[in-house]
């Protein structure tokens, strides 16, 4: 990379940007409409320019703006490799990469906006972050300008570059820090983020199952448990209490489990089981008559629900008084 930037300040005109409503953009740059700009036609193939925003709400990011501007105008448009987002690292090196936007083509005049992720504009950009979040966005470069003093490139404003905000990969050298590396201002690229929709995760269900792209109200709403913003079912467990009869514990396992291990499941996230009452066979509730009649037709009818003790398969007096055993313990 040449840190080689042009030294006179060029006055450019902003092209005009699509209204985003109430969305809010993200920028550690001050230029304006009709400001100043310096442009740095500086970057070798694959390297990157790259800033350091933080999230003031969850959301998503559903935009990128980015200033391209040459010297005199004109220029012919470039396909660039990416528009990145990266995990906050430790400045100046980003952390993981969390998505990006390949193949921005970028045209000379000032403000680029990049909303959808295809040509046609029909896939929306949408990209999970959480209120506080720092993270980093990066233009890669496809098409090297480092030399190139008529050719477009990315710029920076004019009135100094804030330390922790601005950084570089560098061939050769990765991530260096754009400020110590002799960028004199804060570059141009934002970040649009969306702070009025609600954030998506994965749901666990009341019957078992899990729903991706769920927000935590419809969750709740469902009786469910929600797994937190961009979580996905792929990743997560819907676990909650089981209670086992053969053991009388009460554990933790998702619905499947519990099934198989004759548990009786208490939803997702539950932590204390509801302890089963065997002598209420009617299930209402409570305890009375009605519950002895109803053992003595399962025991008529030799139901496996009566067979209550030794020897199994055999239906005597001593299951019947197991069971009345049972409805004099009354219920847990």
């Amino acid at each position: 990379m040449k840190l080689k930037l042009l030294a006179g300040l060029l006055t450019s005109t902003l092209l005009s940007a699509s209204s985003f409503g109430q969305e809010v953009t993200l920028q550690n740059d001050s230029l304006a409409d009709g400001g100043t700009a310096i442009i740095c036609p500086c970057f070798a193939l694959n390297e990157e320019a790259a800033v350091w925003l933080t999230s003031p709400c969850d959301g998503n990011i559903v935009a990128f703006q980015i200033f391209w501007k040459s010297q005199f105008g004109g220029a012919a448009q470039t396909l660039e490799d990416s528009i990145r987002v990266y995990e906050g690292g430790v400045f100046p090196n980003p952390g993981l990469l969390k998505d990006e936007l390949l193949g921005p083509v970028m045209t000379d005049g000032g403000l680029n906006i990049f909303q959808f992720r295809d040509e046609n504009q029909t896939i929306p950009i949408s990209i999970p972050v959480s209120q506080g979040e720092e993270f980093v966005v990066s233009l890669r470069f496809g098409v090297p300008n480092a030399g190139q003093l008529l050719n477009a490139s990315v710029a920076s404003d004019n009135d100094g570059c804030q330390p922790g905000k601005n950084s570089i990969r560098a061939n050769g050298t990765g991530w260096i820090n754009a400020c110590a590396a002799g960028v004199s201002g804060d570059w141009i690229i934002r970040a649009v983020v969306d702070c009025t929709s609600s954030p998506l995760g994965a749901a666990c269900l009341p019957d078992g199952s899990c729903a991706d792209n769920m927000t935590e109200e419809d969750t709740i709403n469902l009786g469910g448990l929600w797994g937190g913003q961009s979580s996905e079912c792929a990743t997560i467990t819907c676990n909650g209490a089981c209670f086992v009869p053969a053991t009388e514990q009460c554990l933790q396992f998702d619905k499947a489990t519990c099934d198989a291990v004759g548990g009786t499941w208490g939803g997702p996230g539950s932590v204390d089981c509801d302890m089963p009452c065997e002598a209420d066979v009617t299930g209402e509730g409570i305890l009375n008559l009605q519950d002895v009649f109803a053992y003595l037709d399962l025991f008529n009818t030799m139901d496996p629900a009566a067979d209550l003790a030794a020897p199994v398969g055999v239906f005597n007096l001593q299951d019947v008084f197991a069971y009345l055993d049972l409805f004099n313990a009354g219920c847990p």
